[in-house]
């Protein structure tokens, strides 16, 4: 079976897309439910989907934040969003971030499951795809000079993108002339943390840096620093210094 995650903040919807939609006869089976990105991404990192159905419009972190964070994480994963919008620019940044789908809501199950089940055939084929190619080419060893200069090299990189929001773990990939899953599997190895991880704290650092010494408007500073949605920024620096950042200036200046 196939392994699913539903995200929408209505509890009515989400609990109809868990029950109603007959996932079973496309043999799919949903192993996890959240009710906004936040809670989405913490999820898709205990049970790994291979497969995520979610809405757009939610507080804490909406669709395509988490959309975008997910898919640096886990770029094989499949993501379909569920929009009550029909406006173009959601459609268009959605397209940008590679997901499998974009569909508007209402919609019935019969077309989730059309798309979900096209999903799982793109899944299928890259699966067979790997194992005739066999994996042959392998990353720099673990633990290895080689591999520590990559990771310097992908540092390197952070360093110079880290204010690009579109920064993702595939254009990291690109430039270090690796794939993604090798690209995640040693970065984690050699330092720790996953790449997500790292930029997150080099994002935050810069920050403290913004705050400190310029007049910048907290939405102003997240901006500055890669995050397009001032409350994601909010709640990102609380988590990881354990105030907000009009509390870390005021404390600090």
């Amino acid at each position: 079976m196939h392994t699913l995650m539903v995200v929408d903040d209505e509890f009515n919807i989400r609990n109809g897309l868990v029950t109603s939609v007959p996932w079973e006869t496309i043999g799919v089976k949903v192993v996890a439910q959240a009710r906004d990105g936040v809670e989405a991404l913490a999820l898709a990192r205990q049970f790994r989907p291979e497969l995520v159905v979610t809405d757009i419009s939610m507080d804490e972190m909406d669709g395509l934040e988490f959309a975008t964070l997910l898919l640096d994480e886990r770029p094989a994963t499949k993501v379909i969003i569920l929009s009550g919008y029909g406006e173009f620019a959601y459609a268009q940044r959605a397209l940008d971030l590679k997901v499998s789908a974009y569909l508007l809501k209402p919609l019935s199950p019969e077309d989730l499951l059309v798309k979900v089940s096209e999903a799982v055939k793109e899944i299928e084929a890259e699966r067979d795809r790997a194992q005739r190619l066999g994996e042959a080419i392998e990353p720099p060893g673990e633990g290895t000079a080689a591999g520590r200069a990559v990771v310097r090299r992908a540092r390197d990189f952070l360093e110079m993108k880290f204010a690009d929001h579109e920064t993702s773990l595939e254009s990291l990939a690109e430039y270090l002339g690796l794939t993604p899953g090798y690209t995640s599997k040693l970065f984690k190895a050699e330092t720790g943390r996953n790449y997500t991880e790292e930029l997150a704290s080099l994002r935050i650092e810069k920050a403290k840096e913004l705050l400190l010494h310029t007049n910048l408007k907290s939405a102003e500073v997240g901006a500055r620093v890669g995050y397009t949605n001032p409350q994601y920024f909010a709640t990102t620096f609380r988590k990881a210094t354990g105030m907000a950042p009009s509390e870390y200036r005021e404390m600090l200046t």
